[in-house]
């Protein structure tokens, strides 16, 4: 059940369709671009299978929105007309090569995947014998090198912390620090609320409907990305206290909002306090050398499990608290040993923040987040 609130709007509904059985006694005439199949096979488009499937399909809204998009301006207008009789590996190949040509890898290869999914579930329900998508693990594809996502240490974590503190408020520089030390997504710091904070016993609680979303403009409360998403995350103790001090501060439902105490949009953290505190540049008459213009928020996230992955966690530790799902069942394992890993996991992280702040030359350990000169 999605909640609304202030500021907050559902999901726009799926309309409904024809199922698949009644789809395949149509008929309709191929696109010019594919090759005419003979006139007693044509028989379901990709227009009309596409708009069953997603009435099959179960994502979070803004995946939703984003199959939305690449269907609508990409798929659609190329191979909506063609029946799925009638689509070939070749001429698929051919429209994904071109479309190399104008948009990034990352985009074509999902444009590929949700075209693949489409058709994968046509053969399920016998409305093709296979899918024509193949594997994109062909040619010169496999020379393309591996790039790096980019990460922060703990020291560069601060600096960009403290830039938030001046371009921003105290709020919004502990959300990022709150990212780096938890591993929690966007969604999920921009929908806790403070109802989902234990601070006596150091816990944040990521519940079934505590990822704020943003679809088309409208904000809604809903599931976090994947089930293994509800989960709860432990706070190494400097968290807990700078946590418990904010939050004494306000009575807001929310921990995390803007300057007035709205919801928080990621595009407008994004221009006015991110790209400042990360890129650098001259602010208030000072300049900042850039951190790392490749740095995301999501960065945050990935910083954080590299921080794990060097201070000797186990992989099934990393999973629990990033909210993932290991391909082994090491659940049985993990339970037995809880308590003993996260108490060296906390630990670590607690010897980062502190290893930071050293080196940084605090002057005011009484209050880590107050600015340097």
């Amino acid at each position: 059940m999605v909640l609304v609130g202030p500021g907050l709007s559902p999901a726009p509904p799926v309309l409904p369709s024809p199922d698949a059985r009644a789809l395949a006694a149509q008929t309709s005439r191929p696109s010019p671009t594919a090759a005419t199949a003979p006139a007693a096979e044509v028989g379901v488009t990709v227009a009309q299978w596409a708009e069953t499937w997603w009435q099959t399909i179960d994502v979070g809204a803004n995946t939703e929105a984003f199959y939305r998009t690449l269907l609508t301006r990409h798929i659609l207008p190329q191979w909506g007309a063609t029946p799925l009789t009638a689509l070939t590996p070749a001429g698929i190949e051919i429209w994904l090569k071109k479309l190399r040509d104008s948009y990034a890898q990352t985009t074509v290869k999902s444009i590929r995947k949700l075209l693949g999914m489409i058709l994968a579930d046509a053969v399920d329900n016998r409305l093709i014998d296979r899918t024509p998508v193949r594997s994109e693990h062909r040619g010169r594809g496999r020379l393309q090198p591996h790039r790096e996502r980019p990460w922060i240490d703990e020291h560069q974590l601060l600096t960009i912390a403290r830039r938030i503190l001046r371009v921003s408020c105290r709020n919004h520089c502990l959300l990022v620090i709150t990212a780096a030390y938890t591993g929690m997504r966007w969604g999920e710091l921009a929908g806790l609320q403070r109802d989902n904070v234990d601070l006596e016993r150091g816990l944040v609680h990521i519940t079934h409907n505590g990822a704020l979303h943003e679809v088309n403009g409208a904000l809604s409360l809903g599931h976090p990305k994947t089930r293994a998403s509800v989960r709860t995350v432990t706070l190494p103790p400097f968290l807990t206290a700078l946590l418990t001090a904010d939050l004494s501060a306000h009575r807001r439902d929310f921990v995390f909002t803007t300057l007035r105490g709205a919801l928080l949009r990621r595009s407008g953290f994004q221009r006015r306090v991110w790209a400042p505190a990360t890129r650098g540049g001259t602010i208030d008459g000072r300049y900042w050398t850039p951190v790392d213009e490749r740095l995301t928020f999501h960065g945050l996230r990935h910083s954080h499990k590299t921080w794990l992955i060097e201070d000797g966690n186990p992989d099934v530790a990393q999973a629990r608290r990033l909210g993932h799902t290991l391909q082994n069942r090491m659940d049985e394992t993990y339970s037995h040993v809880a308590a003993s890993i996260d108490t060296r996991l906390l630990a670590g992280l607690e010897n980062r923040w502190q290893r930071s702040l050293t080196a940084a030359n605090d002057t005011n350990p009484a209050d880590p987040l107050a600015l340097t000169t």
